[in-house]
């Protein structure tokens, strides 16, 4: 129970943060953009550091920056 309550903070502090950082573009006049991880990808990580994991993660970013990535 703690940790899906943690993880559920974290998560929240996450969206606070991005929402926070687009009030001060907006008013600042600055572009906003966002980029995220896609929730069709689906490799789990099978440690706490797992560098196939960390490579599956740039491997996507790189090929969805290769192919045009439409900011959100």
């Amino acid at each position: 129970m703690a940790l899906a309550s943690i993880s559920i903070l974290i998560r929240t502090q996450g969206v606070g943060d991005l929402y926070r950082i687009y009030l001060g573009a907006k008013r600042d006049g600055i572009t906003y953009q966002l980029a995220y991880i896609p929730d069709d990808f689906d490799y789990e990580p099978e440690e706490e550091f797992d560098p196939k994991y960390m490579r599956a993660l740039f491997d996507l970013g790189y090929e969805l920056a290769r192919d045009g990535y439409y900011w959100a």
